[in-house]
């Protein structure tokens, strides 16, 4: 089964806010406190609806996603999964297909503007990432000062940063390394 664009979208959403809430250094610097905007955007990449965020509500659920998909590069998909059935415990949504519009039929738990449905969705995500094949595919970041997790998105499987920025700014410290 090939993974829907919906549920493409919350696996990146779920890294994002993981990393939004898990990571103390972020493209070489240090992280900021999480904000209603940092929220709403890690929402914007599954929703094109506003959304009311309190970013309180999403802080532990951030920081337990960030918790299991830090056992990922280091390879221990056992301890992910015990997080994350723990968080999925946890939440206690109720699954249900919802549609917007035009948009197709796509999962979403209990109401998609509180918090908790939406951790349910990106532990969700997460889960069928630690069931697929896929699960190495989650990598930490390589560059110097920065925490962030993500999805190698390569045919080769060869990413080592999470960004642009991070791939130059290790480039640039290498450079400078090698000529003095």
């Amino acid at each position: 089964m090939e993974a829907t664009n919906h549920l493409k979208a919350s696996l990146v959403a779920a890294i994002a806010l993981a990393n939004t809430f898990g990571s103390a250094w972020r493209h070489g610097r240090r992280s900021p406190e999480p904000t209603v905007t940092a929220v709403q955007d890690v929402l914007r990449l599954t929703t094109r609806q506003a959304v009311g965020v309190e970013v309180e509500a999403y802080a532990p659920g951030g920081r337990r996603l960030y918790d299991a998909l830090s056992c990922l590069p280091a390879g221990d998909v056992d301890a992910a999964v015990e997080v994350v059935n723990a968080l999925l415990r946890s939440t206690k949504a109720a699954p249900q297909l919802t549609r917007h519009e035009d948009a197709p039929w796509h999962l979403h738990f209990g109401d998609p503007g509180v918090a908790t449905g939406w951790i349910a969705e990106f532990a969700t995500a997460t889960a069928m990432l630690l069931g697929s094949g896929d699960v190495h595919r989650l990598r930490r970041c390589e560059a110097a000062r920065c925490e962030d997790l993500f999805l190698d998105a390569t045919r080769n499987r060869s990413q080592r940063f999470c960004s642009t920025a991070c791939q130059n700014r290790t480039k640039v410290a290498a450079h400078r390394a090698r000529s003095t």
